[in-house]
């Protein structure tokens, strides 16, 4: 990188970064945390699909018929599917403590999983 100072000197800086591995092994999964995770996951489709997608199929459909029409065609797609958010989140949450004992038992087997970074 050279740097100009006054119109007059250049001065080249150098960088250097030395990178040495470092060797990190996975032996557990806390199932909780993935379990959490995995229900907001869960939570977020199923707001996607309770509230974005029947919002864009009535936009697509063009039987909006006004701003009254409009608002109640949309409260009444997604006060309809409000379950389906619960299921999803409760799903996803069951989901992730499941893979997340599955994964301690594999990493059990294996004796943990080892990355090399840099």
């Amino acid at each position: 990188m050279y740097i100009l100072f006054h119109n007059l000197l250049v001065v080249e800086f150098v960088m250097k970064i030395r990178t040495t591995m470092k060797n990190i092994t996975v032996t557990s999964v806390s199932w909780k945390p993935f379990a959490n995770f995995l229900g907001l996951l869960g939570v977020a489709t199923g707001a996607i699909k309770a509230i974005i997608l029947p919002i864009i199929a009535l936009l697509a459909g063009g039987n909006l018929g006004g701003l009254e029409g409009t608002i109640k065609g949309v409260s009444a797609a997604i006060t309809s599917d409000i379950p389906s958010i619960v299921t999803f989140g409760v799903g996803g949450w069951v989901a992730g403590a499941a893979y997340a004992y599955i994964a301690n038992w594999a990493l059990k087997v294996s004796k943990g999983v080892t990355l090399n970074l840099k």
